[in-house]
């Protein structure tokens, strides 16, 4: 796990920006001073060697029920920042809770992509959102979490109808939304295809126990890719787990 914090001191604010692969990836000052403990992880990986044949299997953590898990401490929280966003976190489910649901209900998710499988199912297995994106779609090379502004645009998938009100937080790169509420619903326009050749993989927390699932989790999926032959060296630089901001609160 690279961090980024090579004194390890607790009191240093160590990035406030990170490259990952070719993009650099930032947090909204809003966002930040609404929710002091946010953090942004990712990793970039060159997908076009991956062996789709690779095993991506996963399994819901085993005490966990449809009529539960809303009481999971992870899920409750995702709720609460949803809820916080202006929304109704049962019509907006984070993207944990659906797939969890959707697992529980009918087995592992399928979507004829096996790198999006891939990171569904460590998502599922740690309870932990986690999106990609094609960093060739991307209308510039940044990323930032944010509230939604006025000018921006979105295209979800499922052509749902998703309100981009100041209050709701979103992952976007210019003007274009790449992901609704957090993580609820990625775009059509930058989301990965069968055709993808580079993936920006990155997820969020909220809270402590949030942070330790999502950074196991990429940790997790850094490594099946790796094993599946995905190529993590970007302009030759390896590409590792890394997480912005770097705060006291943050390694606490």
């Amino acid at each position: 796990m690279a961090d980024n914090n090579n004194d390890n001191n607790n009191d240093t604010k160590i990035n406030d920006v990170a490259t990952i692969g070719r993009v650099t990836v930032s947090i909204g000052a809003s966002v930040i001073e609404r929710f002091p403990d946010v953090i942004v992880a990712g990793f970039a990986a060159d997908l076009s060697t991956f062996d789709t044949d690779a095993g991506t299997d996963r399994a819901v953590p085993a005490d966990l029920t449809i009529e539960n898990l809303t009481r999971h401490p992870n899920i409750e929280a995702w709720r609460a920042a949803i809820a916080a966003c202006g929304l109704k976190p049962s019509a907006f489910k984070g993207s944990a809770e659906q797939l969890i649901r959707r697992t529980l209900r009918s087995g592992p998710v399928t979507t004829g992509l096996p790198i999006v499988d891939a990171y569904c199912a460590v998502s599922t297995q740690y309870v932990a959102p986690l999106g990609a994106y094609d960093i060739e779609r991307l209308p510039e090379p940044h990323v930032e979490l944010r509230h939604a502004r006025g000018t921006d645009t979105f295209k979800p998938l499922g052509n749902d109808t998703m309100p981009l009100g100041p209050d709701v937080v979103v992952y976007a790169s210019s003007n274009t939304v790449t992901c609704f509420a957090w993580n609820c619903r990625d775009s059509k326009d930058t989301c990965l295809t069968n055709t993808s050749r580079i993936g920006l993989f990155l997820g969020e927390a909220v809270t402590a126990r949030q942070r330790i699932a999502l950074l196991d989790a990429l940790d997790d999926l850094h490594a099946a890719f790796a094993n599946a032959g995905a190529v993590t060296t970007i302009d030759g630089t390896t590409t590792m787990t890394i997480h912005i901001p770097w705060t006291s609160a943050a390694s606490s």
